[in-house]
């Protein structure tokens, strides 16, 4: 963030590069030293093939793309293959078929959204795909953990598409509010948000329920300004938890297991009390890759693979991790108050609050800061709909950042030509003028 000349910049960012596949090179051949098996190498290859392939490639064809955010991307991806390898090989297989489709899919969305005019047009699409989408989880969705999440597609595959729809629900909300915040334009929103809400409360998927009003609520504040409306939107917030908590058991069994997980230790608290043993007996500097015990936690490829990453990698590589999720935060913060575009500047914001609050709400969870969610580690957590719209952010986000540069590019030349004017006029630059004054 700090280097202003681009030669250092570019050395930092060849160095960021370096120090990655230098720790994905190391942590695969502890691996095969542990294991013997040449499928491990085999699978090394062929994601070095696929991080190498990605940086390449958006430097080729985006010469104006994000370095930063790239690379950032690609060390997410990186720890994610490290630690599924290492838990199943099988998951680490699919996961790598994933991310391979998944870069497919994403490497023209930066393009689609610097050509594409018409996106703030959408709006009612957005609203509509989205309604559609939580609804047929609703009817057609099968139960995990007390919630219906995902919908099986002829029985080869499941999606959750509330992974996909918290995108289109961001432009949803910009374009609804990026020219208009009248009243009955914010009360229309709110009433379309709150129908997104309500239909992932009914599936009882509170997680991404959550996930969607704090977005709307950040976008609404930033779009409108005004102080009431995010007051008002965090005393219906905390309304709502105290609901959800009586109406819905397993929740109030979440709670429970957070304020004393030991008390339930052979029960609901068993999940979170295995997560703070892996943290804390992984350190500062971790017990090594096949070293520990991260099987014993439940669903640990999924929500809690930050505690297998603490256990064995350690608590310093786990802190670092957090910094680099929070340098993708800062990127999409920057690029969110850099866009002279409102609609732009609100989707920008938009991704970047459900990125950073969705990344808290999974680490808060593990680490007992917070109840237990269930919500994914974007880019890290095992889970295809997990992946392809965390990389379809990213990807977005990039768009913006190529826009906000050509917006730099257009403002420098109408510069350029005013000065030209201004000499062909008077005869003297503005230095010149500056002088005789």
């Amino acid at each position: 963030f700090g280097y202003y000349d681009p030669d250092k910049k570019k050395r930092c960012l060849r160095k960021q590069n370096v120090l990655m596949f230098v720790m994905h090179l190391t942590a695969f051949l502890v691996m095969y030293l542990e294991k013997k098996d040449t499928k491990i190498l085999a699978l090394y290859l062929m994601q070095v093939t696929l991080l190498g392939g990605t940086i390449l490639l958006y430097s080729f064809i985006y010469p104006k793309v994000s370095r930063l955010v790239v690379n950032n991307m690609c060390m997410l991806l990186m720890v994610g293959f490290i630690m599924l390898t290492r838990l199943s090989y099988e998951k680490a297989i699919r996961q790598y078929a994933i991310a391979i489709c998944a870069s497919v899919i994403t490497i023209v969305i930066p393009v689609l959204i610097r050509k594409v005019r018409s996106l703030r047009r959408l709006t009612w699409l957005y609203a509509m795909i989205g309604i559609v989408g939580l609804a047929a989880v609703t009817i057609f969705g099968s139960t995990s953990y007390g919630a219906k999440i995902s919908v099986t597609i002829g029985g080869l595959f499941s999606i959750q598409p509330s992974e996909f729809v918290k995108i289109l629900f961001v432009f949803f909300v910009a374009g609804m509010l990026y020219q208009d915040t009248s009243f009955q334009r914010v009360c229309v929103t709110t009433v379309i948000a709150a129908i997104h809400v309500l239909i992932l409360v009914a599936s009882r998927d509170l997680g991404a329920a959550l996930l969607f009003f704090v977005t709307y609520v950040v976008m609404l504040y930033v779009a409108t300004k005004k102080l009431l409306y995010f007051a008002g939107g965090l005393a219906a917030g905390s309304a709502a938890s105290v609901v959800a908590y009586h109406l819905f058991s397993h929740i109030r069994v979440r709670v429970r297991a957070w304020q004393n997980p030991l008390a339930y230790i052979d029960k609901e608290g068993y999940q979170i009390s295995q997560s703070l043993f892996a943290i804390g007996t992984g350190g500062w500097f971790g017990m090594g890759l096949y070293q520990g015990l991260p099987d014993k936690i439940p669903v640990v490829k999924q929500d809690f693979i930050f505690s297998a990453v603490s256990e064995e990698l350690g608590g310093i590589f786990a802190l670092c991790l957090i910094m680099v999720c929070f340098s993708c935060f800062l990127m999409f913060l920057n690029i969110a108050m850099q866009m002279k575009d409102q609609f732009y500047k609100l989707v920008a914001l938009g991704l970047g609050t459900i990125y950073a609050f969705q990344v808290f709400l999974t680490i808060g969870g593990v680490t007992k800061f917070i109840p237990s969610t269930g919500v994914t580690l974007p880019l890290v957590s095992y889970g295809g709909s997990s992946l392809l719209s965390s990389m379809i952010i990213f990807a977005v986000i990039q768009g913006l950042y190529i826009l906000r540069q050509d917006e730099g590019e257009i403002n420098a030349s109408k510069s350029r030509k005013n000065r030209q004017n201004r000499k062909k006029t008077t005869g003297f630059e503005n230095a010149d003028i500056e002088k005789l004054s």
